[in-house]
């Protein structure tokens, strides 16, 4: 036998080092994945701590006025209105955009309208994207004339569900004195990406996503069975996703008699009274 032939591999311990390369590459997969997501969520964690830090100057300059959170259709799609919500100045997309160190989202379409951009969508780097949302195949959502946007991120829709009827009905807005325990009631939140997050059998199933604003309609579902928010204090929490969408009652049917969404104590949607019975 020559040395040629003793250092050669036989096809058996070819075959043994390909095993075991197959076995550590399919036990660290998964891994790296775990990873990735961790390391997403905590992307989107301090995005939406950006947000909620913008909100609170927004507030302190304003005279303790929250930005309008815009107008959408029932269901919550808010394509139909979104060329008229970007025409307001204190609608959050404009008024927050400054203090987050981006252009106004108004500007923001009408460039991209125009050729010189692109709308920030998932894939994106960006603090207007959640990069862990997967987007949904009609995503980004189109409206007026070649005009396009895309949320990850949203204010909680129902924040004026019991004040909004005293205000001026095109700057539906709240003041920060309208509420009053900070620590619970939502403020922004992760908003569903794409209709795959849930269960085709889940009763949010069919919730619109091309939203300016959200509730537990559309409460995602894509970081350890959950999502996160941000509260009026601030702080930003991971909530199941079980937790976001089922009331007080322990119901997940909006339309079922006397339910309310708001939880005492740890998750609170209308500060000024029960949240629920009506779709969004």
């Amino acid at each position: 036998m020559n040395a040629r032939d003793r250092h050669a591999f036989t096809l058996i311990e070819v075959l043994v080092v390909i095993g075991i390369i197959s076995i550590l590459t399919g036990l660290l997969m998964p891994a790296l994945g775990m990873a990735r997501k961790s390391s997403n969520a905590i992307a989107s964690q301090s995005n939406l701590k950006q947000w909620g830090a913008a909100t609170s100057s927004y507030a302190n300059i304003n005279k303790d006025r929250l930005p309008w959170e815009g107008k959408s259709a029932t269901g919550g799609s808010a394509t139909a209105d979104m060329e008229a919500n970007l025409l307001e100045k204190t609608f959050w997309a404009n008024a927050l955009a400054d203090l987050v160190g981006e252009r106004p989202y108004g500007g923001l379409v009408d460039q991209a309208a125009a050729g010189l951009g692109e709308i920030p969508s998932p894939g994106a780097s960006s603090v207007w994207v959640d990069p862990g949302a997967d987007a949904d195949p009609n995503a980004p959502w189109q409206f007026g004339t070649g005009k396009k946007f895309c949320f990850s991120y949203v204010p909680n829709s129902r924040l004026n569900d019991s004040v909004a009827t005293t205000l001026h009905a095109k700057n539906e807005v709240i003041t920060m004195h309208h509420i009053s325990d900070s620590a619970t009631t939502v403020l922004m939140m992760e908003t569903r990406s794409n209709q795959k997050e849930i269960s085709g059998t889940d009763f949010y199933s069919g919730a619109a996503l091309d939203l300016c604003q959200a509730d537990w309609h559309a409460f995602p579902n894509r970081y350890f069975e959950g999502g996160h928010v941000v509260f009026v204090d601030g702080h930003v929490a991971h909530i199941l996703n079980d937790v976001g969408t089922r009331s007080f009652q322990g119901s997940r049917d909006p339309a079922q008699a006397g339910g309310d969404w708001n939880k005492p104590t740890k998750l609170i949607w209308n500060p000024q009274g029960p949240a629920g019975n009506v779709a969004p």
